[in-house]
């Protein structure tokens, strides 16, 4: 790691509290570009004529979905099992729904896990609907946007969903057929200060900020079977002011004092493999950087003789040389299967 990671992402970030994080939010919210398409559904009571109109065309939609379906079974019959499109088509009218499993939720504002029970299935709308929180600003808007993906790049395809509340917020889904039904793999919230970005690959990159030197990416995926595997995340601050948080397991931690130390050209990078802060193991990597925010951190900066490091030893905290932290890398993209390990 020869420049530092936050040099970019934290210009970015700066942006971000400038002002531009919506933007940056809006552009990198999936990272594909999505189809939109408007969930009106027809109210209760008698339809009218008009809507049952609709009701046939989106029927004759759905049957000529699926017998264009044929095609993909049969391209897709030597990875998976058969996998019927018609079902996302479906989905998109409002006309089927998809399981919450909460297995890959990872909404922290939205939070689907207060909304949704899980096992229980849902249409695009009630989703939508039962996340409202219209005295916070955050109304449903039904025009969803939708792309189609392939985790684990097997030739079958997942349902990339995004669906927006008010101006910032947004819910990001992946759905996947699963043993004749739609199954909800992975959701997590996006705003202008945390904001997701999903490959066609199924990979998936969060990033955020814990403030004006404080930045966060996480790093996960989804593989072909629909199974939501946390890669690793890290949260780097730049510049060390007043004591220091560095935590030991979960939310226990220790103050480390910053006195003394040149704080104007310190960093500390917190890794974690767990998506669950109150179960996380942290692994520590501190980091030296001159007046252009270059790491210009060499070997002898890791001797015990540190004054940083022996802040961290005399608290009973074990540092992580580059080297190490490259190798936990590998080895964790290693044994959960994470492709561009």
């Amino acid at each position: 790691m020869n420049k530092l990671l936050v040099t970019g992402l934290l210009c970015g970030l700066m942006l971000s509290v400038a002002g531009c994080g919506e933007k940056a939010a809006e552009s990198a919210g999936t990272g594909l570009v999505m189809e939109k398409v408007s969930e009106g559904n027809a109210s209760n009571g008698a339809a009218s004529e008009e809507t049952k109109a609709e009701e046939k065309a989106d029927n004759t939609v759905l049957e000529n979905a699926k017998a264009d379906n044929s095609g993909t079974e049969t391209a897709a019959s030597e990875n998976s099992e058969a996998v019927p499109d018609y079902l996302y088509e479906a989905f998109k009218l409002g006309k089927a729904k998809a399981k919450y499993r909460g297995t890959g939720d990872r909404t922290s504002y939205l939070e689907t896990s207060s909304a949704l029970e899980v096992g229980k299935s849902y249409t695009i709308d009630e989703i939508g609907n039962a996340l409202e929180r219209p005295d916070e600003n955050l109304k449903y808007n039904s025009t969803v946007e939708y792309n189609t993906i392939d985790c684990g790049q097997d030739g079958v395809p997942e349902l990339l969903v995004k669906i927006s509340f008010g101006d910032e917020f947004s819910l990001i889904m992946i759905i996947k057929q699963i043993d004749d039904e739609l199954v909800i793999c992975y959701d997590q919230d996006s705003w202008s200060r945390s904001y997701v970005e999903v490959n066609s690959d199924g990979t998936i990159e969060g990033s955020g900020s814990g403030g004006a030197t404080v930045h966060i990416v996480d790093y996960a995926y989804v593989d072909h079977k629909g199974d939501y595997k946390f890669y690793y995340g890290v949260e780097e601050t730049m510049t060390l002011f007043g004591d220091i948080y560095a935590y030991t397991s979960g939310t226990d931690y220790k103050l480390l004092s910053s006195d003394g130390l040149d704080v104007d050209h310190l960093g500390i990078r917190d890794y974690y493999f767990e998506g669950d802060f109150e179960k996380r193991n942290h692994y520590y990597n501190y980091f030296v950087i001159n007046d252009n925010y270059d790491d210009v951190t060499t070997e002898a900066d890791y001797d015990d003789s540190n004054e940083l490091k022996k802040r961290f030893t005399e608290a009973g905290i074990k540092t992580y040389t580059n080297d190490e932290i490259d190798k936990m890398l590998k080895d964790r993209a290693a044994e959960i299967g994470y492709p561009k390990g």
